[in-house]
């Protein structure tokens, strides 16, 4: 009897002692396309609508520098704070919509979204996704050479004609004659849009040409262009985000997790 109680104690403690089995390894899958959507298309997603964001502000700054240039020739200064203030602003945008180019054509230029993964269904999705978005950064770059060349323009005219008043009072010769005395204007010292330069000899009258108004003004036709690739930028954006949102809801679909083999 105790020999038997003692076999079944032992069979119970051996089977009790039995190591449990391990727990099953689990593993993440990412196919490179959700890996792609997450690490580089979201970010150049995300300063293209920053330099939205930035870009959509200059053509009332364009507009506030065209009311501050006619009333600075209504009062006879050929410039006024409301200009200077509005050049400014529109210098300040220039650095952050820059940096944001170059950050993003960096990011689409990356080996990770050219070099073939092994998966030709993730790369023609990857590469859709990569020209679509470049096509809607080339319209913001377009926004910005607008603006950044309409600054520069303008700020070099000011290096120009800066003293130019004290020179030509310098310059000019000593009479009691009142009306002598007064030198006579530089027919560029006031239009910024020559930046110093004097005008082609060629230039077209833009007044003469079918479809373009009396009055033409050079900073009216910067409004306008910017309205174009603005418009153009949110027509690509639109398209890139249809693929971009396609893309997203398969990686959805897709299980993240799968039992190690």
């Amino acid at each position: 009897m105790v020999r038997a109680l003692l076999l079944s104690f032992s069979i119970a403690v051996t089977a009790t002692s039995t190591p449990a089995p391990p727990p099953e390894i689990y593993r993440v899958v990412s196919r490179p396309l959700c890996s792609q959507l997450r690490e580089r298309i979201k970010p150049a997603i995300g300063m293209l609508l920053e330099n939205d964001a930035q870009i959509k502000k200059s053509p009332d700054l364009f507009s506030r520098y065209n009311l501050g240039a006619l009333q600075g020739n209504d009062s006879g200064t050929g410039s006024n704070g409301e200009q200077e203030m509005a050049l400014l602003a529109l210098e300040n945008l220039v650095r952050p919509i820059a940096n944001n180019v170059i950050a993003i054509q960096t990011i689409l230029s990356s080996p990770q979204l050219t070099t073939p993964t092994g998966r030709e269904d993730d790369d023609k999705r990857l590469a859709d996704m990569r020209a679509k978005l470049l096509k809607a950064l080339a319209t913001q770059n377009a926004s910005l050479d607008i603006i950044s060349g309409f600054v520069d323009t303008q700020q070099m005219a000011d290096l120009q004609h800066a003293g130019q008043e004290y020179i030509n009072e310098v310059n000019q010769p000593e009479t009691n004659n009142a009306s002598e005395a007064t030198p006579t204007p530089n027919p560029f010292s006031n239009n910024p849009n020559y930046a110093g330069l004097p005008p082609n000899p060629y230039t077209i009258d833009l007044a003469n040409v079918p479809g373009l108004t009396l009055g033409y003004n050079p900073v009216t036709r910067l409004i306008q262009g910017l309205q174009w690739t603005i418009a153009q930028t949110a027509t690509r954006e639109n398209t890139a985000a249809s693929a971009v949102l396609t893309n997203a809801a398969i990686c959805n679909n897709v299980p993240l997790v799968s039992p190690t083999p």
